[in-house]
């Protein structure tokens, strides 16, 4: 029909419009991490670009649901103002004819969010995973950042105060703990230098003290260098093959995992939770435009102004987003608690889907005309009081 294309042009345009303008302005907050890492090594450009087009999908996910709910009450509360559903209505539209618009549009982004949390998004992370550690790893020798505690594997730490102008590194702290046989080492120096041997970045320090507890005695043996060597190792694991976590993995690996494999024993309650998760959140695309649509649609237009509806919908689908999240916090501890993420994906879809039919309209308004009776009622005996 004429009045769906419409309204269905005008809904996709505001989304399209409003989830462009979140991916910016959050991809450029988040791409700034990414930035920081690629700027301190000598990593190339484009290395950084895929990266940052690899977050994409998973920005995705919480963006396009909240897209269309801005873009529904945007788009609907202006055709209030303009009168243009009064005329509708009173042409014989009822509620769920004026929604099927944006329960179409929602429809069609809870397919896309399909695609996303069970395929794209899982595999997408798991290259950007992979890129990142491969950039630590092959541009390592320039990631020795001033100020901060740079560390290599999980058993080197190296900090550095600063860097002379000729690329010499200025008061270096370095914590040295491979060694499982031995305590760990502590090594300070004036100045030092990164250098290749081969494949293998080494830290050559000068002008300093290398200190180690001997487990013999308790007490602390000091060795005073002009030069000393340190091979920067270790890096090797960072590159081979990891463990992947429950958010680096399909609906399908997520719904089937390896049971020969340790990890995967170990975190199948983990999995479950996630392949629930990955279920349930497309239907956010359908359940939040809808409470909205009812908040706003839902008995007569005021031409002077839609504001306390609009409120009540917005806070409204805040409420489920907040809701969803804290489910997701407690499912950590509380595996038992998987249908509260059914109930809070589908409740506002049935509720909202019958309060905009005839009959669920008539019965709501009447609830709420027999609570405001009764607050009218409570504030006369009050003021007769």
């Amino acid at each position: 029909m004429l009045m769906t294309r419409y309204l269905m042009k005008n809904l996709l345009q505001a989304t399209v419009f409003i989830a462009l303008t979140l991916t910016a302005v959050i991809w450029l907050t988040q791409s700034l991490k990414i930035l920081d890492l690629v700027a301190n090594s000598d990593a190339p450009f484009s290395l950084f670009v895929k990266l940052v087009a690899l977050m994409l999908p998973k920005f995705l996910e919480t963006i396009l649901p909240v897209a269309l709910v801005i873009a529904v009450l945007f788009t609907y509360n202006r055709m209030i103002m303009d009168n243009e559903l009064v005329i509708l209505r009173s042409c014989g539209f009822d509620q769920r004819s004026l929604a099927r618009p944006a329960l179409v549009l929602g429809m069609v982004l809870t397919a896309v969010l399909f695609a996303l949390t069970t395929y794209i998004t899982p595999v997408s992370y798991t290259k950007m995973q992979e890129m990142r550690n491969s950039l630590k790893s092959e541009y390592s020798t320039f990631l020795l950042r001033e100020g901060i505690f740079n560390t290599f594997g999980t058993d080197l730490t190296v900090y550095l105060r600063a860097r002379s102008e000729n690329g010499d590194l200025v008061g270096l702290l370095i914590q040295d703990a491979r060694d499982k046989n031995k305590p760990p080492v502590s090594i300070t120096a004036k100045r030092g230098q990164l250098v290749m041997n081969g494949d293998v970045p080494n830290i050559i320090v000068y002008d300093g003290m290398r200190q180690q507890l001997e487990n013999a005695n308790g007490s602390i043996s000091k060795l005073y260098f002009s030069q000393y060597t340190i091979e920067v190792k270790g890096l090797e694991s960072s590159t081979q093959t990891r463990n992947r976590d429950a958010s680096e993995r399909t609906l399908t690996e997520l719904m089937h995992p390896d049971l020969s494999n340790k990890y995967d024993r170990d975190h199948i309650d983990a999995f479950n939770i996630e392949a629930q998760g990955r279920l349930v959140a497309p239907f956010a695309a359908l359940g939040y435009p809808l409470f909205a649509l009812s908040a706003l649609l839902l008995g007569p237009f005021n031409r002077r102004g839609q504001g306390r509806k609009v409120f009540m919908g917005a806070v409204g689908v805040a409420f489920l987003i907040i809701a969803n999240m804290a489910v997701d916090n407690a499912l950590k501890k509380h595996p038992g608690l998987i249908p509260m993420l059914y109930v809070i994906a589908f409740l506002p879809i049935v509720a909202g889907y019958y309060v905009l039919g005839g009959t669920g309209e008539q019965q709501v308004m009447a609830l709420l005309r027999r609570i405001n009776a009764r607050r009218h009622a409570r504030l006369e005996r009050g003021a007769a009081a």
